[in-house]
């Protein structure tokens, strides 16, 4: 029985026999492996085994199967929009509430006064602005410290 034609491809009793079962094992190999690589030859095995029949069941599935693909898409909706309708409601009840008023300081909108028009401040002027603040903050910070430090050994006597 010749495997192979003149061209390369699966002859049909090679292709039969494949699908028969009835080759042996080096020729199982060289046909698997020439099918891995030759749409043709593979086409035309697909074709020899598409005549087989296929069985059916006794009971047809796409309905039940469908029913629980909808039953389970409802159980996964309800559960997904139940948990936030329920957050959404306790955040509307606790913004009715006023709770968050008392996290947020108050915000009234005060009179602004005008907008004076003074000269441009210059970068050394900043600068040399916020070293003082700094050293100002820094020094009160060392007197409120001081009469501390002075008065913690004499309580500890």
């Amino acid at each position: 029985m010749e495997l192979f034609n003149k061209e390369g491809h699966l002859t049909d009793e090679g292709l039969r026999a494949v699908v028969d079962g009835t080759l042996d094992e080096m020729g199982r190999l060289e046909a698997s492996e020439h099918l891995s690589f030759c749409d043709s030859c593979l086409v035309r095995y697909t074709e020899l085994l598409a005549d087989d029949t296929l069985l059916v069941p006794e009971m047809p599935l796409t309905p039940t199967v469908l029913a629980r693909v909808r039953r389970r898409a409802v159980r996964v909706f309800f559960n997904r929009y139940t948990r936030v309708a329920a957050v959404a409601a306790f955040a509307v009840v606790l913004w009715g509430t006023g709770v968050f008023n008392s996290l947020v300081p108050d915000r009234t909108i005060r009179q602004q006064e005008p907008a004076r028009i003074t000269a441009p401040i210059s970068a050394a002027t900043r600068v040399n602005d916020f070293f003082r603040s700094a050293g100002d903050s820094i020094s009160a910070a060392i007197t409120n410290i001081l009469p501390r430090a002075d008065a913690a050994p004499a309580d500890a006597k």
